[in-house]
């Protein structure tokens, strides 16, 4: 009988979002009878909700690593790099492959140090603009070209991500570079039924008004408050429209003061954390991004699933997704003005609507199905294998 490849997975934290529907996608859908795969998570941020309980109940193999969390720490990472280096020497892993910043740092370094012969590393997105300080973001990028160094291969799950990491920022030489893009469960969202309003009426928003949904963390990069002036904008010239705030964060107490002082309090509805997605996107009108800096969102892929027309605004891999006036519509980054006239003009024109819903699902049934995902990386490592 042929061996199988041992896979350890490293994922920053084990919570909803992208990135981590894309890890549990891979340790739940690779072939059983070629690969062994265990998960690795480290701590939860401020306002996230985890998804370990859930993840064992679906028998995927996963162990927490407490003492890896978000933010940078010496202390807190050298016990977390100990911890990785001991389970991966313990475990004796053909490929460790990590994603996300914090684990694609120490998780690298780790399987490094142990002597793991495959060393894989997927940016989901990255923090080299719009993050952090000038100093600062050089001196990250520093240290992603040297840990790029250690890397047998990287992964980007975009055109544009590719630019940035082989050309813009320099971390790493084309030839070490792959594009592979996301791969989601996208069933329950490809069935959802648009005429049901259990959000709407769950809100006390009558069926009327539209309802504008946004998906994500609420945090800085997320840039929610230029959607609350878009609301606002729009609200002023009697637009009926509502917006649903679905995620959780370290800025929600800052956000919900903002609506309150801009008097449209009213009108925005903060829901947290919910794992009942087709619900949520059955009852938005549109799905609408803010964000200063991207990677591929899920939300967006989700909500083109769901027949949502999307508007978001045009930063790192969203271009790749939304092809403007075809498959969504793009708005500057940072300006409330024409974020609120794009969401106005695909709300009432619908004949522009339904010819980007019938495009953006077209899209998303071919290339974003997890099934092509795992056939992709499945190929993949058996050809690192091999070499």
């Amino acid at each position: 009988m042929k061996r199988k490849i041992k896979i350890i997975r490293i994922q920053s934290r084990i919570c909803i979002g992208g990135p981590s529907i894309h890890s549990e996608i891979l340790s739940k859908y690779l072939d059983p009878e070629r690969f062994d795969t265990i998960l690795l998570g480290g701590a939860l941020d401020e306002g996230e909700k985890s998804r370990v309980a859930d993840l064992k109940r679906k028998a995927i193999q996963i162990r927490t690593i407490g003492e890896m969390g978000r933010e940078i720490s010496l202390w807190s990472d050298l016990k977390a790099l100990i911890k990785l280096y001991r389970i991966i020497r313990q475990e004796k892993p053909d490929i460790v492959h990590t994603h996300t910043a914090k684990a694609g740092a120490v998780g690298r370094i780790a399987a490094w140090l142990a002597g793991v012969p495959i060393i894989i590393h997927t940016f989901h997105g990255h923090v080299f603009h719009h993050y952090f300080g000038r100093l600062k973001t050089r001196l990250f990028i520093q240290f992603e070209r040297w840990l790029a160094k250690i890397t047998t291969c990287i992964i980007v799950i975009s055109r544009s991500q590719k630019y940035d990491i082989v050309t813009r920022f320099r971390i790493s030489p084309e030839k070490k570079v792959v594009t592979i893009p996301l791969g989601l469960e996208l069933e329950r969202f490809l069935l959802i039924n648009k005429d049901n309003f259990d959000l709407k009426n769950e809100l006390n928003i009558p069926k009327k008004e539209f309802l504008v949904g946004i998906v994500g963390r609420i945090v800085p990069i997320k840039n929610h408050e230029l959607l609350l002036k878009a609301i606002k904008l729009l609200r002023d010239q009697q637009f009926p429209v509502h917006l649903c705030i679905v995620g959780d964060g370290e800025l929600r107490e800052q956000l919900t003061k903002s609506a309150r002082e801009k008097n449209i309090f009213e009108f925005v509805h903060f829901v947290g954390w919910r794992l009942d997605m087709e619900k949520i996107y059955s009852g938005m009108d549109l799905l609408a991004l803010s964000s200063l800096n991207e990677g591929t969102p899920v939300a967006i892929i989700e909500a083109m699933a769901s027949q949502v027309p999307v508007v978001a605004t045009a930063v790192g891999g969203v271009p790749d997704l939304i092809t403007d006036g075809v498959t969504g519509l793009l708005s500057i980054s940072n300006d409330a003005k024409d974020l609120a006239e794009k969401i106005k003009q695909i709300l009432t024109d619908s004949e522009m609507k339904q010819k980007i819903l019938k495009n953006a699902r077209k899209l998303v049934e071919r290339k974003y199905h997890y099934r092509r995902l795992i056939d992709d990386i499945q190929n993949f490592y058996e050809k690192l294998i091999f070499k």
